[in-house]
């Protein structure tokens, strides 16, 4: 793990500074775009897709994912799969404070619409999409390191690839977030968690 770890803070690190970059850039040359879609989904808001919505979000929300990943890891512990465990821990708390970093530095207004969430921090990149990308894509990894099928795997990767998308399409409805926000949290949470599992697990697994 000692010899992992500068690999780990140094792809980290350079995580925060693209995400930064590209929340810079992304201001810059689509901030009207993003404006235009938050703005044609708020009105066109249904209380029955909003009420989908609601229960959707909660799929990339760290109170459940945060519980869910310690019981995988449990569980992958008990299974002698000391690595796997590993790499699922430091995928879903690195992208929580990936996502966090990122914020602080880009600074991004929430979007003006109503919020149909109570929301806190700044807007980009989205910490749900962010999360709910590393958990679900650790999902994916962990089934495949225990020797799942590979019927089993792609199946459970297009429930997965639904969730998050799902999740993301939520936060935009729910007007907390800017289509960019979402992407940017889908690339990141995707990108740390590749980096953790490759670093900690037996990327012939993967």
């Amino acid at each position: 793990m000692s010899q992992r770890s500068p690999r780990l803070a140094i792809g980290f690190v350079a995580l925060v500074l693209l995400g930064w970059g590209a929340g810079a850039l992304w201001l810059t040359i689509a901030s009207s775009t993003d404006l235009t879609v938050i703005r044609d989904a708020a009105a066109q808001r249904t209380a029955a897709i909003e009420g989908a919505a609601r229960v959707v979000t909660w799929a990339g929300s760290a109170a459940v994912l945060a519980p869910l990943t310690l019981i995988c890891c449990l569980v992958l512990l008990r299974a002698g799969m000391r690595q796997a465990a590993l790499a699922f821990a430091f995928s879903f708390t690195g992208a929580a404070l990936l996502a966090d970093a990122v914020k602080l530095l880009v600074e991004r207004a929430r979007p003006p619409v109503q919020h149909l969430e109570a929301v806190g921090s700044s807007s980009f990149p989205s910490g749900h999409a962010t999360q709910a990308t590393a958990f679900w894509l650790s999902a994916i990894f962990a089934a495949r390191a225990a020797g799942a099928s590979s019927a089993g795997v792609h199946a459970l990767a297009l429930a997965c690839v639904a969730i998050v998308l799902a999740v993301a399409a939520s936060r935009v409805y729910l007007g907390v977030h800017y289509p960019g926000d979402v992407v940017a949290g889908i690339a990141l949470g995707y990108g740390w968690t590749l980096l953790s599992w490759r670093t900690l697990a037996d990327p012939r697994q993967l």
